[in-house]
């Protein structure tokens, strides 16, 4: 009997200036298309035959599936192989829940909490027993401000690095920072010694405004001081800028751009943007100043142009599937640890002991929250979506207590992103007359 087949549900289909073009989301595929192949396509939805050549080369693609192909149940495959068979421990460590800043908009509070004495022994013993039978282990070091505990990066460090070496392990280290600290010699030896390979450091903007939302406890600005400590170290280590954007701060986030490029730092980093978002009651004093996500997704949109525009090197941020991979909360072989030895899956739980799933003295003891986390499922209406690979149903904790949430932005700007694509990567020798299928962009 011969195979029947359908269209993949993960097609993106899109046109501009009289070109058609199709992109999935799972393969990765992105082609354009001619008029015949266009009608194959239709054809094939309609539940006519289509000629062999075209069918092989729609299938190879995989923007044609055979029929009784379950698409969405080799993610859920994938999704539990994420979820169980990790061969990872990774640990993100809140050094201390205390921080030299006081943004507006954060979710943390900030306590005299720190990870250190009989704690610091503890989270050494969790690594021991925790890494037995794993081929790597990861730690992200986080915070509050994870510089203002120097010594127990250096303790954990060493540590860690050792029992990998001992078990025939890999290591590897990152960190989320302010960065107002990170100056060349701390980041020197956090690279050589400790095996820092990527931070992760916010600018909001240009100055105007960074120094208006990322500020010192005394109420003073922070950009000049980042900005150097930058620029000192691009170097020595991968460089992410996280831009937060806001109603009250995306006009100046334009100013950023000619300013990294006056400073010799194209090319030298990246750059992403976030929308702030009111993720605790703690942080709803800043809700009218956030964006939902089909607003931020124009303003990204904005954004990146505008960096084109000007010659700063955005990368080709074509959308790439994500594959199993979803969020360190819902990965079994995952912990946050927050600085009074409290065991979290979200990043967003730290310090809210209710919330917690255990201890490092302790392990495991909150096996109702664990179990919530572990059996979080992909939101019924993103089982329908085209784009489904490459969000993966955005952030698990926005889905885990109710279905009604913000797509991510990608839902509402992918089709630039793939033109954008196109046009910086486009196909010299393809004429949309050619009767077969566009190659490949």
């Amino acid at each position: 009997m011969a195979t029947e087949y359908k269209v993949s549900q993960y097609n993106v289909p899109y046109k501009r200036d009289n070109t058609y073009f199709l992109y999935n989301s799972h393969t990765g595929a992105f082609v354009k298309l001619n008029a015949t192949y266009r009608n194959y396509l239709k054809d094939l939805n309609s539940g006519k035959e289509i000629p062999n050549t075209a069918l092989e080369e729609f299938t190879r693609a995989g923007f044609v599936v055979p029929k009784d192909r379950d698409e969405l149940g080799l993610y859920l495959y994938q999704h539990n192989l994420y979820n169980y068979g990790n061969t990872n421990l990774h640990l993100t460590v809140a050094t201390t829940l205390q921080c030299n800043f006081r943004c507006p908009y954060c979710y943390e509070e900030h306590v005299d909490e720190y990870l250190e004495g009989e704690k610091e022994e503890d989270l050494k013993k969790f690594i021991q027993q925790n890494t037995n039978n794993k081929e790597s282990l990861s730690v992200t070091w986080y915070g509050g401000e994870p510089l203002l505990m120097k010594k127990l990066i250096a303790n954990v460090s060493e540590y860690a690095i050792d029992l990998c070496e001992k078990k025939g392990m890999e290591y590897s280290a990152t960190m989320v920072t302010n960065g107002y600290l990170l100056d060349r010699k701390t980041a020197l030896e956090l690279v050589e010694k400790y095996k820092l390979s990527h931070v992760q450091i916010t600018l909001d903007g240009g100055p105007e405004t960074h120094n208006l939302t990322r500020i010192l406890r005394n109420g003073k600005g922070t950009f000049d001081k980042i900005l150097s400590n930058i620029k000192e170290i691009y170097d020595l280590v991968d460089i992410a800028i996280r831009v937060n954007v806001s109603k009250e701060n995306v006009e100046d986030v334009y100013k950023l751009f000619p300013i990294l490029l006056k400073e010799g730092l194209n090319k030298k980093l990246t750059v992403y943007f976030a929308p702030v978002g009111a993720s605790t009651e703690a942080c709803q004093s800043i809700s009218e100043t956030c964006l939902v996500t089909r607003e931020f997704s124009k303003w990204e949109t904005s954004l990146i142009e505008y960096a084109d525009s000007i010659g700063f090197e955005m990368g080709d941020l074509l959308p790439v599937n994500r594959g199993g991979g979803i969020c360190q909360a819902v990965d079994n072989s995952a912990y946050v640890v927050d600085a009074a030895g409290d065991l979290f899956k979200c990043w967003h739980e730290v310090g809210n002991k209710k919330l917690r799933v255990g201890t490092l003295k302790d392990g495991i003891t909150n096996y109702d929250r664990l179990t919530k986390w572990m059996n979080w499922q992909l939101p019924k209406k993103c089982t329908t979506c085209n784009i489904m690979p490459l969000c993966k149903g955005r952030c698990p904790d926005l889905s885990l207590e109710k279905e009604d949430f913000e797509c991510d932005q990608l839902k509402y700007n992918i089709k630039d992103r793939l033109h954008r694509y196109y046009t910086r990567n486009p196909i010299s020798k393809q004429t949309i007359e050619k009767d077969l299928i566009a190659e490949e962009v």
